[in-house]
């Protein structure tokens, strides 16, 4: 997962990750690394600077399909959703 670090994790948070998430999911993770890589674009594209916590928390809207996952995002208005997201990253579950 370290290309996560490129993407702009931090490094400790990399580490966190791979030894607190579990090993299907770390290897569905480092499977899917351009889906990953382009979602987590999308939501750097958008302005979300939380991204890392995004991903930290929601791991798994990370290897949806990357349409799909664009779609969960574009519906909303941009900059409202840049502010909820920022101020509560746990409102992607219910996007």
């Amino acid at each position: 997962m370290n290309y996560l670090i490129n993407l702009g994790f931090p490094e400790d948070i990399v580490e966190v990750l791979n030894h607190n998430l579990p090993e299907c999911v770390i290897n569905e993770i480092k499977k899917n690394e351009d889906i990953v890589t382009t979602n987590i674009n999308c939501l750097k594209k958008l302005g979300i600077t939380n991204y890392v916590d995004a991903f930290a928390n929601f791991y798994n809207m990370f290897l949806i399909d990357t349409k799909t996952f664009d779609d969960i995002f574009s519906k909303y208005d941009n900059e409202d959703l840049i502010v909820k997201l920022e101020k509560n990253v746990a409102i992607m579950e219910y996007l």
